[in-house]
């Protein structure tokens, strides 16, 4: 971080943790550290092989809000100045979107990545990602982005550990569990906060689990009662299962439409997604021991 930032001489920087905002400052170091080696503008020979189109990604922002280019300002403007000028000029979520479009454009180059020709790492989505990450950590941007090139609140190392090996727990076989659980994660920590459906996406998970377990359960509480005579798990734990249900079940705007408005905090939600990987990787485990 400069001088000016650490000691509170740029009017500009205010040292506190950002969220719900795209400071100009962020924006600037963003297009300068980041994006600006990753773009081309299409009409150069491109001898480098940037992968991000100046005009496709304009367009792509564009495209956000309905919004059309300015072909007599795009003509009479460097395509590298209209897009600056873009980056600063939107709404502060927009921002992040857009960090986010660069990313899924980069995925996708990897995919296309044809093996045996020369390829610049640099210009990957690993490399973006790590810059993006390294950028925002800096700064006290609360976003880190993921794996998937999706910006989330990050999470503890220790917990982030323990959620990956989790969810590498999740392969086909419990495939529609990973997509429950994809979901209460977005919903808990991504950019559009849904504390009440991610709390319902989190049980969904343990559920999907269960019932793959025990494929004549038509319901968790099922599930669980069957759980309950094999021995597999713990019964007071199988009893914090049972109740974690039945508040899910209970609490208005949860599982269920209510008359009563929701009382759930984002905080509750991080809450279920942490305990559902807990109790999810302790089943699968307890589950592949047993049949050893």
């Amino acid at each position: 971080m400069k001088f000016s930032y650490r000691h509170g001489y740029d009017p500009d920087f205010v040292n506190k943790p950002v969220r719900d905002e795209a400071p100009k400052w962020i924006r600037k170091l963003y297009f300068s550290k980041v994006l600006e080696r990753l773009i081309h503008d299409g009409l150069s020979s491109n001898p480098d092989k940037k992968p991000i189109s100046i005009y496709d990604l304009i367009n792509d922002i564009l495209a956000m809000d309905d919004e059309e280019p300015d072909e007599y300002y795009l003509s009479h403007t460097p395509a590298a100045d209209v897009l600056r000028n873009l980056v600063m000029g939107i709404s502060w979520y927009r921002f992040y979107d857009t960090v986010e479009t660069v990313a899924e454009r980069l995925i996708t180059e990897d995919d296309n990545f044809a093996w045996g020709t020369p390829k610049n790492e640099s210009f990957s989505f690993s490399a973006y990602r790590q810059r993006v990450n390294e950028l925002f950590s800096e700064y006290k941007v609360e976003w880190k982005m993921n794996e998937a090139g999706l910006l989330e609140s990050p999470l503890p190392p220790f917990l982030e550990e323990k959620i990956k090996g989790m969810e590498e727990k999740l392969a086909d076989r419990y495939k529609p569990a990973r997509a429950h659980y994809a979901k209460a994660r977005a919903f808990a920590l991504g950019a559009h906060r849904d504390a009440e459906n991610s709390i319902k996406e989190s049980i969904s998970a343990i559920e999907s689990v269960c019932r793959t377990f025990y494929p004549g359960a038509a319901t968790l509480g099922d599930a669980l009662k069957m759980m309950r005579k094999d021995g597999s798990v713990s019964p007071m734990l199988i009893t914090v299962i049972d109740k974690f249900y039945a508040y899910a079940n209970a609490e208005p705007a949860v599982r269920h439409g209510s008359d009563r408005a929701s009382s759930v905090l984002e905080y509750d939600a991080e809450l279920a997604l942490h305990f559902a990987a807990a109790f999810i990787r302790t089943l699968i485990l307890r589950k592949e021991a047993k049949t050893t």
